[in-house]
Formats: C-alpha cells, sequence, structure tokens
C-alpha cells in the first residue's frame, strides 16, 4: 500500500511533463508562425523575419522554461536547458533529418554568422569556465544579451540592405494566408499563454522528478527538458528539409542556437545568478564546444547525407551517455 502514493506521485510528475511539452510544442509553432504572418502584413521582408522573428520564436520554449526555473528556485535546469538545447539542435535534429533528406550546406549560410555561432559558443563556454566557475550572474548575462542583440541589429540592417536576398526568400509554407493582423495578434497571445502554462508545468515535473530521482537538476535540463523544448525546430527541420528549403532549415538552427545562449542564458543570468550542480560540468562544455565546431565546419560547403547523419546521432548518444555516466 506504501507504493500506490509513490507511483501516484510519479504518474503525477510525468502528466506534467507531458503536458508541458505539449504546450510548448504548440505554443511554439504559433508563435513562430504568426508572429510571422503579422510581421509580413506590417510590411516586414520576410528574410528579416526568418533571421530575427522566427529564431526568436523557435527559441520561446526554452526562454519561458528557464524564467519558470528561476521562479521555482530550480536554476540548475538553465544551463542544463541551454546547452543540451544546442547539443541536441545539432546531433539529434540535424542527425534525424539527415535520415530523411541529405542537406547541401554550399551556399546556405553566411560565413559571418557561422563565426559568429563558434565564437559566440566559446565565450559562453570561457564565461562558464572563469571564476565562479559554472555560473552566470548579471554582468556576464549582460555581455551575452548584448552579443546577441549586436547580431540582430547588424543582420537586420544588411538583410534590409541585399534585396535580392530578400526577394528570393520566402518564410511562409502557405503565400495565400489571408490571415489578419488582429488575428494574429490575438494568437500571438494564445501562443505566449500556452508557453507560460507548458514551462511551469515542465518546470513543476522536471523539477520534483529530478528530486524524486536524486538527480542533479542540470542533468534533467541536459536531457529530458533540452529534448522537450527541441521539439518544434525538429518539427521545422523535418518539414523544410522535404521542400529543399536548405538555407531555411540550417538558418534555423543556427539562429537557434545564438538565441539561446546570448537571449536565453543571457536574460536567466541578469534575473538570477545561476551555476552548475554537476561535479564534471567540464564534460557538458566540452561536448558543446566539440559538436558546434564539427557543424560549423560542416556548413562552410559540404553536402551532408546519412553517414553524417550517424556521426551526429552516435556522437550524441555517446556524450549524453558520459554525463549522465560521470555527472549522475
Amino acid at each position: 500500500m506504501s507504493q500506490s502514493p509513490d507511483l501516484l506521485y510519479f504518474a503525477i510528475l510525468m502528466f506534467a511533463i507531458i503536458i508541458g511539452f505539449i504546450l510548448l510544442a504548440k505554443g511554439g509553432d504559433l508563435l513562430s508562425d504568426h508572429s510571422a504572418t503579422l510581421a509580413e502584413s506590417m510590411g516586414v521582408p520576410t528574410v528579416v523575419v526568418g533571421l530575427t522573428i522566427v529564431s526568436i520564436a523557435t527559441s520561446a520554449p526554452e526562454l519561458f522554461t528557464s524564467l519558470a526555473a528561476i521562479r521555482s528556485n530550480a536554476t540548475g535546469l538553465i544551463l542544463g536547458n541551454v546547452i543540451g538545447s544546442n547539443i541536441a539542435n545539432i546531433g539529434l535534429i540535424i542527425g534525424l533529418v539527415l535520415f530523411v533528406k541529405p542537406i547541401d550546406t554550399r551556399r546556405a549560410i553566411p560565413h559571418g554568422q557561422i563565426f559568429f555561432l563558434f565564437l559566440l559558443t566559446i565565450g559562453f563556454t570561457a564565461i562558464l569556465l572563469a571564476p565562479p566557475a559554472g555560473s552566470l550572474y548579471w554582468k556576464t548575462g549582460t555581455i551575452l544579451l548584448t552579443c546577441i542583440l549586436g547580431y540582430l541589429y547588424f543582420v537586420t540592417l544588411q538583410a534590409l540592405k541585399d534585396r535580392e536576398i530578400v526577394e528570393e526568400s520566402s518564410l511562409r509554407e502557405d503565400p495565400g494566408d489571408s490571415n489578419s493582423p488582429l488575428s494574429s495578434s490575438l494568437m500571438i497571445l494564445v501562443a505566449t499563454a500556452a508557453l507560460w502554462a507548458g514551462s511551469d508545468s515542465l518546470v513543476f515535473g522536471a523539477e520534483n522528478l529530478a528530486k524524486r530521482a536524486g538527480v542533479p537538476e542540470e542533468l534533467i535540463g541536459f536531457t529530458l527538458l533540452a529534448i522537450g523544448t527541441s521539439l518544434p525546430e525538429l518539427a521545422a527541420s523535418v518539414s523544410l528539409a522535404r521542400k529543399d528549403q536548405f538555407s531555411m532549415l540550417l538558418g534555423n538552427v543556427v539562429g537557434s542556437n545564438l538565441f539561446n545562449i546570448g537571449l536565453v542564458a543571457g536574460i536567466a543570468g541578469i534575473l538570477s545568478p545561476i551555476g552548475s550542480q554537476t561535479p564534471y560540468p567540464w564534460i557538458d562544455y566540452l561536448s558543446l564546444v566539440l559538436l558546434t565546431g564539427l557543424f560549423c565546419l560542416w556548413l562552410r560547403g559540404r553536402k551532408l547525407g546519412r553517414k553524417d547523419g550517424v556521426i551526429l546521432l552516435s556522437s550524441y548518444f555517446v556524450l549524453s551517455l558520459c554525463t549522465w555516466h560521470w555527472n549522475a
């Protein structure tokens, strides 16, 4: 009889996590679609929408989850979620997409954005390794947020100047969509409410599950939360791959990883000190640098196929197993 309350409590936590995943995935999709529609109805070029609004929207689950973690005093989830999401975007999502269709990276992403992603990843890792080790606070959070705001400014400025890119880009899957600005605005509010509720539900379930299992919150964030909050990127990437829209697919992953570090980690660091709770956090940092470095190297003009997908998926699972083995 004593096991019944434990089983019931575990079922409640798992239900909260599943509901959280569903709300985050649906909320992220709605926010991305209707933010793009609203921006286009206001005359904002589609390329600017793709490089800024959609990338921010696909990082919204990570941002809302981090805010919920701060409110619940479960800040260990944040670093794990940011690092785990970036690793999942590359190793898991790109790896799975390559089993659907090969990806041609030639001229897909400007070299400047590739270099900035690698540079920001190295800088983020250096911040985490600097004393006090494994922590973010308001100064380092401000640095990260400033970097991503500067990126937004220069990318938008360049996109507005380059009218050829603007004309060649197409953001919406259905050009005939005629949603009104009012309708899009209302759906953005619905999406925000879904993200807020989903993040609270997910953090409640994940935090208490970590305590119940006796594992650090950061490990739960690295795996469970990271995969869950990356679901919008996975759905979007598979859809874009089938339509041969490789520039938008890779741009979404690059942009999402940039915003996870600059926007999500930056805002979280400003709002609350965030520290690592695992005994060997450098394993996570090394995993992030290695996979990001490999991804950036491949983006410089390589055609990726299933063999590369096997490499990415294998790397993701090996690195995840190493994290759990040494830090659990």
